[in-house]
């Protein structure tokens, strides 16, 4: 260890001294500006330590003036040097936002006549905005609506607009005379018939506007879920033409393909809607038989007994089985292998449900028509239908609903140093509270874009970074500027201190000022690494006590 001083009265400092504080000491000049020497004047300094911290009063004299003065109290404190690891960043600028928010424009000419209001959530066959009266319907849907639907009419889009006009209830199933219900009057299959232009006049009744059984663009705004209305761009009365912003929507929700009766007869739907989904759930009966819910991503396409070729498939309902309580007395193991525990456990959980739906067959095997398979993350959206009902085989009986409000960072990397953010990279995302999480790289652009206010500057890649989540003092926020942390360098196990524990004694040297038996003393030291405050050095050891101000 190299001491400069023992006593900080005689340590030679330059006018830096002390990082951006020097108000510690006091320097006097002593002669011309060639022969100019600098020394510390102390008068009086008590330093106090209890612990690592200390308090420290400073009293200082003017050699220029020969009086003596009070300089403004100065507090000190002593910390402990740290063995810690330190962590240089490059940091880029970021934005915040929600990965499915979208800009709705109007559909046409005219003035606003009727506006949803900002904060609130919007749905299926709710109305965003009017235009001249004319209300433009939310449906759901990864088809636009880009042209004018009538009679005669085929395609994706039609198939859209009849999935719509069903789930919304206007589609019309009828029973012959024995009860049984016939598929022949709304059909959806992709073709604009006679039935489909009843059902969309019917539905245009309900909206309070002309029958046409025609139905334009503007008519429908397609979502792909359940969004929360973030901002209105206009005023009720104002002048708008096709394509002005009219408010700002994020997806809350993504309506997935739902689930269908696997035959014909009366059903009881045993779910509500927003019902997450747990593997065993009954959830519904159809003609007195339950169908049972199995969570998995899982393939189901054959029948489950004794002597199939082992699978996932089995495992899966093993691991249900064993959810459930159905154990066989403690034989069944999760293997994959359709054994004799395997039949027991499945028949001692059919003979339970015979308590409830007679038309259980308890054989201790699992037929296809007795399960829906449900994605792992979905919810019941929207029950579709009164209860009870009769159904045709394939009828919609409720939506499912993924939840979608996932968060992303939008940022830029230069072309040369794209490999620091390739797909897949883990980074930390800084908030403006200082909080810090850790986000993924899950898109670089393939194509570099220049900024055209400045041609001059170099060409970056547009970067998607998805975030697991955010500090609670900003999710309220939809959008907000964060910095993308890049690591440069990673230093393990040094010594560090805090930055404005080092002290510039000129010729490029720096020194600390450290807790002795009797006082302090500066110590000379290297410094390494600079991050989050503080700085390595090479000097002193771990648990050393430097002064620094508080």
């Amino acid at each position: 260890m190299s001491v400069l001083s023992n006593s900080p009265a005689d340590a030679p400092v330059d006018e830096a001294a002390r990082g951006a504080d020097n108000r510690t000491t006091r320097v006097d000049e002593v002669g011309g500006r060639n022969g100019r020497r600098l020394r510390w004047k102390w008068i009086a300094a008590i330093v106090v330590i209890a612990g690592v911290a200390a308090a420290a009063a400073v009293v200082v004299s003017s050699s220029e003036s020969g009086t003596t003065t009070d300089a403004e109290p100065i507090t000190l404190q002593a910390v402990t040097a740290e063995t810690t690891d330190l962590v240089e960043f490059t940091d880029l600028s970021g934005t915040l936002r929600y990965a499915n928010a979208t800009t709705v424009g109007a559909g046409g000419d005219g003035v606003i006549t009727a506006l949803v209001a900002d904060g609130a959530t919007v749905v299926q066959g709710d109305e965003l905005y009017s235009v001249n009266e004319q209300p433009a319907v939310v449906f759901y849907g990864d088809v636009p609506l880009y042209r004018e639907l009538t009679d005669g009419a085929t395609g994706d889009d039609v198939l859209m607009l009849e999935q719509n006009l069903s789930m919304l209830g206007y589609q019309v199933a009828e029973l012959d005379d024995d009860g049984s219900p016939v598929d022949e009057d709304f059909n959806v299959d992709g073709v604009f018939d006679a039935a489909t232009t009843d059902a969309v006049e019917r539905w245009q009744d309900d909206l309070g506007v002309e029958p046409t059984g025609v139905v334009t663009p503007s008519a429908v705004v397609v979502l792909g879920g359940p969004s929360e209305v973030t901002g209105v761009s206009v005023d009720l009365g104002s002048q708008v033409q096709a394509g002005t912003p009219v408010l700002d929507l994020n997806q809350v929700a993504a309506v997935t393909p739902g689930v269908f009766s696997q035959s014909g007869g009366g059903v009881e739907l045993l779910v509500t809607d927003g019902q997450a989904l747990v593997s065993g759930d009954v959830v519904y009966s159809i003609d007195g038989f339950p169908v049972t819910a199995i969570v998995t991503s899982v393939d189901f396409d054959r029948e489950l007994d004794d002597g199939v070729d082992d699978g996932a498939d089995v495992a899966e309902l093993e691991a249900m089985l064993l959810a459930l309580g159905y154990d066989a007395e403690g034989t069944l193991i999760v293997d994959e292998v359709f054994d004799d525990a395997t039949e027991s456990a499945l028949s001692d959980w059919q003979a339970d449900l015979e308590n409830t739906f007679e038309a259980v067959d308890v054989d201790g095997a699992l037929d296809l028509d007795e399960i829906v398979i449900v994605e792992p993350g979905t919810t019941v959206g929207t029950v579709l239908l009164p209860e009870p009902s009769v159904v045709a085989s394939g009828t919609e009986l409720w939506t499912t609903t993924v939840d979608t409000t996932e968060r992303v960072v939008d940022t830029a990397i230069g072309v040369a140093e794209q490999d620091l953010l390739a797909e897949g990279t883990a980074v930390d995302v800084e908030f403006p509270d200082g909080e810090v999480v850790v986000g993924t790289v899950r898109s670089l652009a393939t194509s570099s874009t220049t900024d055209p206010a400045d041609p001059t500057a170099d060409a970056t890649l547009a970067v998607e970074i998805v975030v697991q989540s955010v500090p609670d003092s900003v999710a309220a926020l939809n959008e907000l500027d964060v910095v993308v942390k890049l690591v440069d360098d990673i230093a393990e196990g040094v010594t560090a201190v805090p930055v404005s524990a080092l002290v510039a004694v000129g010729d490029g040297r720096y020194a600390v000022e450290v807790v002795t038996n009797a006082g302090t003393e500066f110590v000379a030291v290297t410094p390494g690494m600079f991050s989050n405050g503080l700085v390595e050095v090479d000097g002193i050891s771990a648990g050393t006590q430097v002064v620094v101000p508080s």
